[in-house]
C-alpha cells in the first residue's frame, strides 16, 4: 500500500489519532489526524482526515476521545510505472508564456472514477470568466517520495470515497516545481500541456472554496505549510502559473477587487491572488506560507512588469485611551516603472473620530494620524487605507483598539 486515510461518522473535535506500524507489534508515537482540508469546506455528517503516505506500513492503530459509531481507514495502492515525463516546454502564449503541466494520463489518473455505474459522468465541466487565483496546501506529507502517486490518492479520495466525481483542484504543484493537471476538462493526450479552460478561455469550476468555486482557479501545493514555507521550486512553479493566470485574463496580481459568483451572485471583495483561509474558517494554505503571500503578488507582477504600488502599514496595530492620537507609517512601493502620486484614505474610523495623511498625496511614503475624543466608544476598529492613482486602486488594513483608561 502507498498511502492511507481514515474518516468517520461525527464531528472534527473528535480527536482521532493514529499511531502507525511497519511490522505490525511495534507502534510509533500516536498523532492527531489533520482534517483533509477540502472537505472540511463541506460539512456534513462525515469526517475526512487528510491523505498520508503509508509505504513500508503493515498496520495502524486508531483511538479516539470521544466514541464514535463508525470510522473507516481507507488503504491505497498507487504504484505504477514510473510516470511519463513529458517535455520540458511551455507552451505558446500572447504574453507571459504557459508553465509546462504535466496532464492527467500522465500521471495516472484512472478516468473511470469521473462515472457512475451507467456510464454517466457524475460532476460534468462548468466554464465561467476567470476573476480570482486562490491558492491552498493539500494538508498531505513534506518530502514526499512519490508526488504523482499522492495525487492519485487525493483524486481517488475526492472522487470516490466522498463522492466528488473527480478532484478538488485546477492545479497541483509538488516540492520539486512539476505543476499537474487537475480537475478534469477534456482528454488531453501524453506531454501535451492542459490550460484548465475551454476554447472560450473560461475556466474549469473546481471544489476548492465552497461558495467560490466558479469564477476561480484553485492551486495546491503538495506538503503541509503551517511551520515551514514552500520550497524554492514549489514557490517558482507558482509564481509563474500565477503569472500566466493573471496576464491572460487581465488580472492585477496586487489587487483587491470585487467578485461577484457566476451561479448564484454572491458578491465579495478579497485579493486577486487569494489563501483559502480568506475565504473559509480554515489555516489553508498553512500559516508559515500565507505570511508569504504579499511577497509572491509583488514577484508576479513583476514578472509581468506591471505599472502598480503596493500598500504597507506600520504598525499593523494600535492601542490608545480614548481623547489621544495614534499614527500609522504608510509606505508606498511602485513596481514596473510606477512613478505617480497616490491620493490616500482611510474608512472604519470610530465615529466623532477625525483622520489626516501627511503628505496626501504621496509618492512614497506617509504618516496617518488618527485622533480621538474624549467620548470616543471604547472598542477595537478595523481601518481600511486605500490609495488610488488613475484607475489603480490598493489597499490595506490596520487595527485600532480604543481603550477607556
Amino acid at each position: 500500500m502507498t498511502h492511507l486515510a481514515v474518516h468517520w461518522r461525527g464531528g472534527a473535535r473528535a480527536g482521532v489519532r493514529l499511531a502507525l506500524s511497519r511490522d505490525g507489534r511495534r507502534f510509533g508515537r500516536s498523532r492527531p489526524v489533520e482534517i483533509d482540508d477540502l472537505s472540511a469546506a463541506y460539512p456534513g455528517r462525515e469526517t475526512y482526515g487528510s491523505v498520508i503516505v503509508a509505504r513500508g506500513l503493515r498496520a495502524v492503530r486508531v483511538t479516539a476521545r470521544h466514541r464514535l459509531r463508525r470510522l473507516t481507514v481507507l488503504w491505497l495502492d498507487n504504484r505504477r510505472p514510473p510516470m511519463r515525463r513529458p517535455i520540458d516546454a511551455a507552451s505558446a502564449s500572447v504574453g507571459y508564456a504557459q508553465p509546462k503541466v504535466i496532464p492527467r494520463i500522465d500521471w495516472g489518473a484512472d478516468e473511470a472514477y469521473r462515472f457512475d455505474s451507467s456510464g454517466a459522468e457524475i460532476w460534468p465541466s462548468a466554464f465561467y470568466p476567470v476573476q480570482k487565483l486562490i491558492v491552498h496546501h493539500t494538508a498531505t506529507q513534506n518530502n514526499d517520495p512519490d508526488p504523482a502517486a499522492t495525487i492519485r490518492s487525493i483524486y481517488y479520495y475526492h472522487a470516490i470515497t466522498q463522492g466528488w466525481g473527480d478532484i478538488g483542484y485546477n492545479f497541483l504543484i509538488d516540492e520539486a516545481g512539476n505543476i499537474y493537471e487537475g480537475r478534469h476538462t477534456f482528454d488531453y493526450p501524453s506531454g501535451s500541456s492542459p490550460t484548465e479552460e475551454n476554447p472560450a478561455g473560461y475556466g474549469a469550476t473546481a471544489a476548492h472554496v465552497q461558495g467560490y468555486n466558479s469564477g476561480t482557479v484553485g492551486i495546491a501545493l503538495l506538503g503541509t505549510l503551517s511551520n515551514q514555507d514552500a520550497t524554492a521550486a514549489a514557490r517558482g512553479a507558482l509564481e509563474r502559473l500565477l503569472a500566466w493566470e493573471a496576464d491572460h485574463h487581465g488580472i492585477d496580481p496586487q489587487g483587491a477587487s470585487l467578485y461577484t459568483n457566476p451561479v448564484n451572485g454572491t458578491q465579495a471583495t478579497f485579493p486577486n491572488i487569494a489563501g483559502h483561509r480568506d475565504l473559509a474558517a480554515t489555516e489553508c494554505p498553512g500559516g508559515a506560507f500565507y505570511a508569504t503571500l504579499s511577497t509572491i503578488r509583488a514577484d508576479v507582477a513583476q514578472m509581468l512588469g506591471a505599472v502598480s504600488f503596493s500598500l504597507a502599514v506600520s504598525p499593523s496595530n494600535q492601542s490608545i485611551v480614548r481623547g489621544r492620537s495614534a499614527s500609522y507609517a504608510i509606505t508606498i512601493s511602485p513596481s514596473g516603472g510606477f512613478a505617480d502620486p497616490v491620493t490616500l484614505s482611510v474608512t472604519g474610523l470610530p465615529p466623532g473620530t477625525s483622520a489626516a495623511f501627511a503628505p496626501n498625496p504621496a509618492t512614497s511614503s506617509s504618516t496617518l494620524t488618527v485622533t480621538t475624543s474624549t467620548s470616543t466608544r471604547t472598542g477595537g476598529y478595523t481601518l481600511t487605507l486605500t490609495g488610488t492613482s488613475g484607475s489603480i486602486s490598493r489597499s490595506t488594513s490596520a487595527a485600532l483598539q480604543v481603550e477607556r483608561k
